[in-house]
């Protein structure tokens, strides 16, 4: 008896995983997705998963934006997505969405009295103003990254310090060489961290500080200086040596420009990935071996 029963529970318990659809599988993996663009291109995995994408609000409670679908984000579109949180948009998380204005920002935080972090930086469509206004209508933003809109001084960051008072909350300040209102990244050298921040000697944006753009290690005259494909960029050597590199001139990218690599395809998916950067790609021509003649 304790056999059979036995039997039809191993029966029922290898059915189980069965029993589930695919869909409802992927319902469980939606939460994890991390952009908007993800979410999008489950969509079209069938007409049922995109239904029910759409109509769990739970899903639009936050929303990230960024490279390929900032260019194409408008106004019109910012709003038909994010009226789909039905008011409850916790996190908006736009990079570099260069349509996006003070207007159709406004019409999004005026809907959705929950918000606490407005992530925007490169919109350069938005103003000072704007975002002010912005914050300022809202109750508990503890986020607020604005690196990118231009124009910002220090009494606007004196008003949005009178909403957000919490330290670190804004991504921007002033910046103690220049006295403009700059991002000023933390160095990594150890030295330069057993001061208090407001005394380090390296404290400033990247314009008055030449630093890493990979670590943002401040580059002094005992620091090995690299330079990256990037134009103009320059790396500490440990990042160097860990970055790939161009198959011609052995520059590598930092990661942020990473997406400036003309990678190159290859048959054996053992070797490791290669790529050239734009000046050897565009120098190149139809023979890419002409890309060494620039450099002689």
């Amino acid at each position: 008896m304790r056999t059979e029963e036995k039997e039809e529970g191993e029966g029922e318990e290898q059915q189980w995983p069965s029993s589930r659809s695919a869909h409802e599988v992927l319902l469980i993996v939606l939460p994890y997705l991390h952009s908007l663009f993800e979410l999008l291109s489950m969509t079209g995995v069938s007409r049922s998963l995109r239904d029910a994408i759409r109509d769990e609000t739970a899903l639009w409670t936050k929303i990230v934006v960024e490279p390929p679908l900032s260019s194409r984000l408008t106004d019109d579109i910012l709003w038909e997505i994010t009226s789909k949180s039905s008011g409850k948009l916790n996190t908006l998380i736009l990079r570099q969405c260069l349509r996006i204005t003070d207007k159709g920002l406004r019409r999004v935080v005026d809907a959705n009295p929950l918000i606490r972090k407005i992530i925007v930086p490169g919109c350069t469509e938005l103003t000072p103003e704007g975002i002010i206004g912005c914050v300022e209508s809202l109750a508990n933003v503890e986020t607020l990254h604005i690196n990118g809109v231009h124009r910002f001084t220090k009494d606007h960051l004196s008003a949005l310090s009178t909403y957000l008072p919490h330290e670190g909350a804004i991504d921007v300040e002033v910046c103690p060489k220049c006295n403009q209102v700059m991002m000023i990244p933390s160095c990594s050298r150890a030295s330069c961290n057993r001061g208090r921040r407001q005394e380090r000697k390296c404290r400033g944006c990247w314009f008055c500080v030449s630093r890493c753009m990979e670590c943002s290690l401040c580059l002094g005259s005992d620091t090995d200086i690299q330079e990256a494909a990037c134009g103009g960029d320059s790396l500490c050597l440990e990042c160097w040596l860990v970055l790939p590199k161009c198959r011609f001139c052995n520059k590598p990218y930092c990661t942020s420009h990473s997406s400036l690599r003309h990678d190159i395809a290859t048959n054996d998916p053992s070797a490791q990935p290669m790529f050239e950067c734009e000046a050897c790609h565009y120098r190149a021509g139809t023979n890419p071996y002409d890309a060494f003649d620039y450099q002689i």
